[in-house]
């Protein structure tokens, strides 16, 4: 009796009034609109301890169901801190919707099939693969890995390959082939997982199946409810049909329920994610308790006041529904957000605001840039390896480490003969940097480097990651020292060369969607523009779409606790046309946007020619400026020669490719402003913290001596 008595107020202990309140609701349902940072996990846990020790249910009666292993993970471990198993109330089960299906399914099966045996599908891609050539679909791996998803979605829907495609023409979804071709393909699968002597079952289907056990077999159902009767849902904004059907089967007429969520941080809508269940669990429940917990205690004021304003000026049922949060901890510095000419520039200023931090004590752990899609991490692993600060990509491969950048690399190598000076066949005599581009561009398209956006996720993700290495194929062609198509192969293996190894305390690389539920010290949201955030495929599928990229922004704000930096750029390179605009959820927000210190870039659309004339260009100062000697503005040639064989021997000391040292834009800015000071240098783009550290002195000493 001791123990439940320390338990049981144990569970109250330095609760907020709203948290007591969704802890002390009766046992009935109860829905915990739960904003970020609010305490949710804190929260349901203590409910399940308090409904335990007060005698409501036993701990072996509950059920907590979650969407993650690492979630589920953690429910157990807060419950076992509270000491809920010591109080003599045997361990609550804490699982993901799947595993739970599973052990149940496994127990119940022989009840209904007897000795009749089945087994969990071990190799779904494949069975898709086969499916997918059964019917005469491209076999490449983005298809068979956009059909799986598909096959996924269906199944989390409630559809079947008979109503697939109907519905997914309805929705636009986003599709490798014909709607119908796909259904076709989806039919194929099942047939392929009943024709063998087993029956295979993949995840998807234990959902299913264990939901037709306990609808279909009075006996079944019973025993379950019998052995489970109070359910705790977390991120209940994520719910699928499929796994509310289950849901519903588990409880059948009663409604001992508590569920979680935030509609602010409904992202997964493409994954089959239906929100309206926890939008509509008041009308569904109308005798409910509703709590809504909007004390965030993760992040300062000042980030809380800016994610307030990006999803306070959503539209629809999602602005009406949501919370809004008030943040409880002490002030902190305000968000910036900042505006560059260039990705490069972009990437260089965040790596060095990440190394002044790191270098003034937070820990590289501490510390995540976060961007909409894994294509965008190049320039900010290059950028980082450049100051010396580790980092560890979450859900993805470093760039060169992906297979289509491999097979990128490999192909681009067959231009040339593999060695080191000479260039083979009918390229070895290119020379002009649009020639070049030009030849490898066709050497990629292959590959999946069409001129127009895919359609197909997958194929997109590689078309992403194949225009992200043209980027660097065009930057290295138009700053190389030397011109031809050589120097951009040895710029492009330099540059993959340079890499450091993955780093498990370094700061954190990841997508919006992977830091879901993370959150760190520092956050460096990138490429924050038009695009990107919201993605041109959601700009295309319309507003429903469109407010889902407003909630991943809100999400990656709410990932802060202290610092937030907020950016975009104007171009994709250093000279190109500027033509990106802020993300439009930035409107509320952004009335004076904190200078990036760097001036615009070339508003040109052909590096290779003058923008004034249409001359084409000859030298690497003529092509940065975007401008031939006639129609130049002053730029003191004298010193921009002086700088870049001062760049050349910096870069052959340290053994780097000169670009990574100063772009020729760079270099053309610093001849044209002739800065005096440490102050006025690190104003000009290209030169972040870092740099201003390694290079400042001497780049001031070579101005001082013009």
């Amino acid at each position: 009796m001791e123990d439940v008595r320390r338990v049981r107020e144990s569970a109250l202990d330095g609760l907020d009034p709203q948290q007591r309140r969704a802890v002390l609701a009766p046992r009935g349902p109860v829905c915990i609109l739960a904003g970020a940072g609010t305490g949710k996990t804190r929260t349901i846990t203590r409910r399940i301890a308090h409904l335990v020790t007060t005698g409501h249910v036993r701990g072996d009666q509950v059920l907590a169901v979650t969407f993650t292993a690492r979630a589920a993970g953690e429910l157990r471990m807060r419950l076992a801190g509270l000491g809920v198993a010591e109080a003599g109330t045997g361990p609550v089960q804490a699982r993901t919707f799947h595993s739970a299906a599973l052990r149940n399914l496994s127990y119940f099966w022989p009840r209904v099939y007897g000795e009749e045996p089945w087994q969990l599908l071990d190799g779904q891609f494949r069975a898709v693969a086969q499916a997918v050539r059964r019917v005469g679909l491209d076999p490449s791996t983005e298809t068979i890995r956009d059909v799986l998803t598909e096959i996924g979605w269906a199944k989390s829907s409630l559809l079947t390959p008979d109503t697939y495609a109907e519905r997914a023409i309805a929705l636009g979804r986003d599709l490798p082939a014909p709607a119908p071709e796909v259904a076709r393909a989806f039919r194929a699968y099942e047939d392929l997982k009943v024709s063998g002597p087993v029956r295979m079952l993949d995840f998807d289907d234990l959902l299913g199946h264990m939901a037709d056990l306990v609808e279909e077999v009075p006996a079944i159902a019973e025993e379950f409810r019998d052995r489970y009767r109070c359910f705790v849902v977390d991120e209940f904004q994520d719910v699928t049909p499929a796994q509310q059907r289950l849901l519903s089967a588990w409880l059948g007429r009663r409604d001992d329920l508590t569920v979680v969520g935030d509609v602010n941080q409904t992202i997964y809508s493409f994954a089959g994610a239906d929100p309206d269940y926890l939008l509509g669990f008041a009308e569904r429940y109308p005798e409910a308790t509703v709590v809504r917990l909007e004390s965030d205690y993760r992040s300062t004021p000042q980030v809380v006041e800016l994610a307030n304003a990006v999803i306070g000026s959503g539209a629809g049922r999602f602005r009406a529904a949501g919370l809004t949060l008030r943040g409880m901890r002490p002030a902190g510095p305000e968000p910036v957000l900042t505006e560059y000419p260039d990705e490069d520039a972009e990437a260089e200023a965040v790596a060095g605001a990440i190394a002044d931090l790191v270098h003034g004590g937070l820990d590289p752990s501490e510390v995540a840039v976060l961007y909409r899609v894994n294509a965008q991490s190049e320039r900010i692993e290059a950028a980082l390896d450049e100051v010396g600060i580790g980092y560890r990509l979450k859900g993805g491969e470093g760039f060169f480490e992906r297979t289509v950048i491999r097979r990128a690399m490999a192909t681009i190598d067959t231009l040339v003969d593999g060695s080191d000076a000479v260039a083979a066949g009918e390229h070895s005599t290119l020379t002009d940097p649009t020639d070049v581009v030009r030849v490898i561009r066709a050497a990629l398209e292959p590959l999946g480097l069409t001129a127009a956006e895919p359609s197909g996720a997958q194929a997109r993700e590689k078309w992403e990651s194949l225009t992200a290495l043209m980027g660097l194929v065009e930057e290295i062609a138009t700053t190389a020292d030397r011109p031809g198509l050589l120097p951009v192969v040895a710029g492009l293996r330099a540059r993959a060369a340079a890499r450091h190894a993955p780093d498990e305390r370094g700061v954190t690389l990841a997508s919006f969607h992977a830091a879901k539920g993370l959150e760190w010290d520092a956050v460096f949201l990138l490429g924050v523009h038009e695009g990107s955030l919201p993605i041109s495929h959601a700009i295309k599928a319309g507003p429903d779409a469109i407010e889902e990229e407003r909630r991943l922004l809100y999400v990656g704000v709410t990932r802060a606790r202290e610092h937030l930096s907020v950016s975009w750029s104007r171009s994709r390179r250093a000279g190109g046309r500027a033509t990106r605009r802020p993300s439009r959820f930035l409107d509320p927000v952004r009335p004076a946007p904190a200078p990036a210190g760097t001036r615009q870039a070339t508003d040109s659309a052909d590096k290779g020619r003058c923008r004034g004339c249409g001359e084409r260009l000859t030298g690497p100062m003529h092509r940065a400026l975007g401008s031939c000697p006639d129609c130049s503005v002053e730029v003191d040639t004298g010193l921009f020669e002086r700088l870049r064989d001062w760049r050349r021997e910096t870069s052959e000391r340290i053994g780097k490719p000169a670009y990574t040292v100063f772009t020729n834009d760079t270099l053309v800015q610093i001849a044209r402003e002739r800065p005096a000071d440490t102050r006025s240098l690190g104003r000009i783009g290209g030169i972040g913290a870092h740099k201003l550290g390694e290079y400042g002195d001497e780049v001031l000493r070579l101005v001082r001596e013009g």
